[in-house]
C-alpha cells in the first residue's frame, strides 16, 4: 500500500529551489534510506513528510488523501529537545500529554530497546546525558508513540558503536513489531545501506534511485564548442550535446535507462570489460552487470535471462543516451 505519494514537488526558499521532482511512492511498511551531501533537500523533505511545511508547489498525499498534519507521524530531529527532568519524568510526559495513564512496563522496554540499562538511567538528570544518550532517550519517546511513520533526520551522528547497533535494532523492531514505516536520512551511507530496504539519494533537490544510478563528476572538461565531455581515464571522452548551459556542480547523473548494451551505430560507442555479474541483494529478480570503461566502473541492471549473454571479463560494447542524460540534468 502507498503511504506516501508526492507529485510535482517544487519548494523554493528565498526565490532558491531546494527541492524539484516529478513523483516519489512510498510504500508502508519499508526502511527508506536517503543521502544527500549537503544543501541537496533532505532535511526539508522529512519536514514536508512530516507536514511541518506545505511545498510552494506540488501535491502530498497521505494514505491516499491531503491532510496537514497527522498524529501517527513521529519526527526526531538531530538536536534532541528534553525537558530539563529525568529519564523518567521524560519519558512518563509522552503518556501525560495524551491522558493516559503512566506504564512503567513499556517504558522500561523502550529503554531497553534503545540499550540503556533502567536501573542506571531511569533517574539520571537530562544534563548528565551524552549528545547520543539523548538520542537514544528521545528515540525511547517516539517508540513510545507507537508511530506509523518514523522520520530520523542525521540519527547516528553523536552515535558510538554500541549507540548505534542499538539505535539500529530499536529501529528494526518498530518495523517488525509495529509495522512503522520508517524513513532516515543520513551522511552515513553504509548505515544506510545495511539498514535500508530502499535507498534514495537527493542530489541538488532532485531525487534519485541509489543503487541504480550514477554520478559521473571526477573528469569532466569541454570541448572546443563548450560543451562538456567527461574522460573515463583512458583518453575516452563521452560527449554530451547542447551542454554548454548544463550545471554540473558536483557531477551528472546518469540513470539506468542511460547505460545502453549493444547500441546501435548512432550513439557514441565505448569498449568495456565486464568486471562482475552478480545478483541483486535488494531484489533477487535482477541481476547487476558491472563494466569498466577506462578507470570507471558502471552497473546496470538485467533480467536474469540476459544474464547468460556475459560472461567475466568478456570486451563489450556499450553506449549512453546523451539526450536522456541532458534532460535528466538540465533544471
Amino acid at each position: 500500500m502507498s503511504l506516501y505519494t508526492l507529485s510535482d514537488i517544487k519548494h523554493i526558499y528565498y526565490n532558491k529551489p531546494v527541492l524539484h521532482f516529478k513523483h516519489l511512492e512510498i510504500q508502508e511498511g519499508k526502511i527508506v534510506g536517503i543521502s544527500g551531501k549537503n544543501g541537496s533537500g533532505k532535511s526539508t523533505l522529512l519536514r514536508l513528510l512530516a507536514f511541518l511545511e506545505k511545498p510552494t508547489q506540488g501535491e502530498i498525499l497521505y494514505k491516499g488523501e491531503k491532510i496537514t498534519h497527522s498524529k501517527e507521524i513521529a519526527i526526531l530531529l538531530p538536536e534532541v529537545c528534553l525537558l530539563a527532568r529525568s529519564v523518567r519524568q521524560n519519558l512518563e510526559y509522552v503518556f501525560k500529554i495524551r491522558n493516559q495513564k503512566v506504564d512503567m512496563t513499556k517504558i522500561k522496554e523502550v529503554l531497553s530497546l534503545v540499550g540503556l540499562d533502567e536501573k542506571i538511567f531511569l533517574d539520571r538528570k537530562h544534563s548528565q546525558l551524552s549528545s547520543g544518550e539523548k538520542q537514544r532517550v528521545g528515540l525511547a519517546q517516539r517508540l513510545l508513540l507507537f508511530p506509523k511513520v518514523l522520520l530520523l533526520d542525521e540519527p547516528t551522528n553523536s552515535l558510538d558503536n554500541a549507540g548505534l547497533e542499538a539505535f539500529s535494532q530499536a529501529i528494526y523492531w518498530a518495523n517488525q513489531t509495529l509495522g512503522t514505516t520508517i524513513i532516515t536520512i543520513s551522511h552515513d551511507k553504509r548505515w544506510l545501506d545495511e539498514i535500508s530496504n530502499v535507498r534514495l539519494k537527493l542530489h541538488f533537490g532532485k531525487l534519485i534511485t541509489q543503487n541504480d544510478t550514477h554520478i559521473l563528476s571526477h573528469n569532466w572538461g569541454r570541448d572546443v564548442q563548450g560543451n562538456k565531455t567527461y574522460d573515463f581515464g583512458n583518453g575516452e571522452l563521452l560527449h554530451l550535446p547542447n551542454s554548454k548551459e548544463l550545471d554540473m556542480r558536483e557531477g551528472i547523473i546518469v540513470t539506468q535507462e542511460h547505460l545502453l548494451l549493444n547500441p546501435n551505430q548512432k550513439s557514441q560507442i565505448f569498449q568495456a570489460t565486464i568486471v562482475g555479474i552478480r545478483l541483486n541483494p535488494k531484489n533477487h529478480n535482477e541481476i547487476i552487470l558491472e563494466y569498466k570503461i577506462g578507470n570507471e566502473i558502471l552497473r546496470k541492471i538485467i533480467p536474469p535471462q540476459e544474464a547468460q549473454n556475459y560472461k567475466i571479463f568478456d570486451c563489450i560494447k556499450v553506449g549512453f543516451d546523451t539526450q536522456g542524460i541532458l534532460s535528466v540534468n538540465k533544471s
